[in-house]
């Protein structure tokens, strides 16, 4: 009679990545993200009316998470209201912790305050306003609109 040993295969856990503290920014608070909602989070080719919106970016909502396991804080900065956005957020399970706010910072605009703006219609200073002129009047959407 043949015995058979059982070989034991250890299952190799896969432990989360350790972050190192959240990322804060000079004024101690945590690097915020404000993140423009329509053609950056959900796909957007023009104003079609109030709850018309489109299909959220895989890819956005991939870099989001990724943004909010380092420790990010995730601002929703729109033209629209949280009434029409929050429950799209929630249905897609989009990480973030406020819209069109930050209350980590006291303001008297509207505009919240963050680190970085993500936005598909953002265009960055260069230092010299005359030759940003070109750029600025050509500027399109990575998709083209005006």
């Amino acid at each position: 009679m043949t015995t058979r040993k059982k070989i034991s295969k250890k299952r190799a856990r896969r432990t989360p990545p350790r972050l190192s503290a959240p990322p804060k920014n000079p004024k101690g608070f945590l690097r915020t993200i404000a993140v423009d909602f329509d053609g950056v989070i959900a796909e957007y080719d023009g104003w079609k009316g109030r709850g018309v919106l489109g299909d959220p970016r895989g890819d956005v909502l991939a870099a989001l998470r990724e943004l909010h396991a380092e420790g990010w804080k995730i601002v929703i900065h729109t033209t629209r209201g949280v009434e029409e956005v929050g429950p799209y957020l929630e249905k897609h399970g989009i990480p973030h912790h406020e819209v069109n706010r930050n209350s980590d910072y006291e303001t008297l605009g509207v505009k919240p305050v963050a680190d970085v703006y993500w936005d598909d219609r953002a265009f960055q200073y260069s230092g010299d306003a005359r030759r940003d002129l070109a750029v600025i009047r050509r500027f399109r959407t990575y998709s083209g609109r005006e």
